[in-house]
């Protein structure tokens, strides 16, 4: 195993966290379209959230095709262990997308109630999905008759995979509040909603982020891990929080975003270069067997590196035409 591996294997992750880091604004604001409390006001929330959320989705188009093309052998592991949590995860994504596109495309009052329940609850799905998915691989796999690994129900019950899809529902609820409530008039009734909201949502992030590390310090292998990219989140938190009471808001987002960041940073905390780790040993993948060849990832280097030069100057420049400011 080479550096040029690790460098692979880490782009790869942090295509993954980039997407859910951006990803969890979009959720939140989706959850949190039921506090709008007029036509006008909902209508508000999806011009919120149109023009980035497919920039957004870039990262997770990116993470695929990184994944399929620097670690095929992974992937192909990966659908096998989680293709009924991925079914679930798609089937939420597209009617996530198809609940902020065609919303506006029929003036009927029950077309739109329709997509305005399908909106929120495929956030929350969203949100919840990949919590509980990546809590299970930090946890590790369960292995079949077969010795394949898999992710059975039982691994997505498990409490330590329940507090992380509550930690991601809870970020996501407050990244979408902060960021809902800087395009709304700041003496609304929506922005008075969206207040209680972030209010409740932060300190129950914090608890729930404690009782994740010190649920993964009692069933992970590696609970000096899965403890300090807990203390890194709930640290960012606060710093959100502070960013906030002094008025900086995009700050306060950016911190409150590290959690999302730190999800993909623990599977590889907890596991190294096990790509794919079981609770058995069993059926496992470590990097060496995953990464393609040599000639594969020269191929990579000359064509997928030089694209990201131009995408994320063309992610910064989205937001900051598109993203709503601060208003009074």
């Amino acid at each position: 195993m080479s550096a040029v591996d690790v460098f692979w294997y880490a782009l790869v992750g942090l295509l993954l966290a980039g997407y859910l880091a951006l990803e969890s604004i979009d959720f939140g604001v989706g959850m949190l379209l039921p506090l709008a409390p007029s036509e006008a006001g909902r209508a508000r929330v999806r011009r919120t959230i149109v023009p980035l959320f497919l920039a957004n989705e870039v990262w997770l188009v990116a993470f695929v095709g990184l994944l399929f093309g620097a670690l095929p052998l992974l992937e192909g592991k990966l659908l096998y262990a989680l293709r009924l949590p991925l079914l679930a995860l798609l089937t939420a994504w597209f009617l996530r997308d198809a609940a902020l596109w065609f919303r506006g495309a029929h003036p009927g009052a029950a077309w739109r109630r329709t997509w305005d329940v399908v909106l929120p609850v495929s956030s929350l799905v969203l949100a919840a999905g990949w919590g509980a998915v990546l809590a299970a691989l930090v946890r590790g796999l369960s292995t079949n008759g077969g010795g394949h690994a898999v992710l059975t129900a039982t691994d997505l019950l498990h409490p330590f995979a329940l507090l992380g899809g509550c930690v991601t529902v809870a970020g996501s609820l407050r990244q979408g509040a902060l960021f809902t409530g800087r395009a709304v008039p700041g003496d609304s009734v929506h922005a008075v909603r969206l207040g209680r909201v972030r209010r409740a949502a932060t300190p129950a992030l914090l608890v729930l982020l404690l009782l994740t590390a010190v649920v993964g310090a009692l069933t992970t292998g590696a609970p000096p891990a899965v403890a300090g990219v807990g203390a890194l989140a709930a640290v960012c938190v606060l710093a959100s929080e502070a960013s906030l009471r002094s008025g900086r808001t995009f700050s306060a987002l950016l911190f409150g975003a590290v959690p999302f960041l730190t999800a993909p940073l623990a599977v590889g905390a907890a596991h190294g270069t096990t790509v794919l780790a079981t609770r058995s040993g069993a059926g496992e993948l470590d990097l060496p067997e995953a990464i393609a060849d040599a000639a594969s990832l020269q191929l990579l280097a000359v064509t997928v590196l030089p694209v990201f030069l131009v995408v994320i100057p063309a992610q910064v420049w989205i937001w900051r035409v598109f993203a709503p400011t601060d208003r009074a």
